[in-house]
């Protein structure tokens, strides 16, 4: 066996989010506050921590919509496209950058590369950058993770923290949000 503990994740996970800039938290969450209508998209499973998010967004009382559902209507101005991505080099999100700015939408991206070409064309970006954590990994001798695992753990982690902060500045509760989860059970 390796001598790989669960400890030692938490450290590569730790180092990722100690990276990330609170003005870049700050603008990210201006831009949620701000928008009339919310769309948030990403792929695989980077795509799973934003339809996370999404619910989130939904149960803070935010008209949020999942790029690529059937009833998700077409973007308008005044709306912003939220992109999780940690490459940002899908030509499939560029294509979806591309139809926000036709409307006028605003788009933010979080991103593990700040420099790619999704970034580049957003109005905010929130580097949660994994690849110290994958350095530390290898530095120390363990397994790195696999497939950008790192990013999409530090990105749930960091999304929660905005769904945080957005609860207190719009002073919700959990028995709030509570009332707005589903209810078909």
């Amino acid at each position: 066996m390796s001598g790989f503990t669960p400890f030692d994740a938490v450290e590569d996970l730790e180092e990722v989010l100690r990276g990330v800039a609170g003005e870049q938290v700050e603008a990210f969450e201006q831009e949620i506050l701000e928008a009339e209508r919310i769309f948030v998209t990403g792929l695989g499973r980077t795509g799973l921590m934003a339809r996370g998010f999404a619910m989130r967004l939904m149960h803070l009382g935010r008209r949020v919509f999942h790029v690529g559902d059937v009833i998700t209507p077409a973007i308008h101005e005044g709306d912003l496209l939220i992109i999780c991505s940690r490459t940002g080099r899908s030509r499939v999100l560029g294509h979806y950058v591309s139809i926000a700015r036709r409307a006028n939408a605003r788009v933010a991206v979080v991103t593990g590369n700040a420099k790619s070409s999704v970034a580049k064309s957003a109005d905010t970006v929130l580097a949660v950058d994994d690849r110290p954590g994958l350095k530390a990994g290898k530095a120390a001798g363990r397994r790195s993770h696999p497939l950008g695992s790192l990013f999409e753990q530090a990105l749930l982690v960091v999304l929660d923290q905005v769904v945080l902060s957005l609860m207190e500045h719009l002073a919700l509760t959990e028995e709030d949000l509570a009332q707005i989860h589903t209810t078909f059970e």
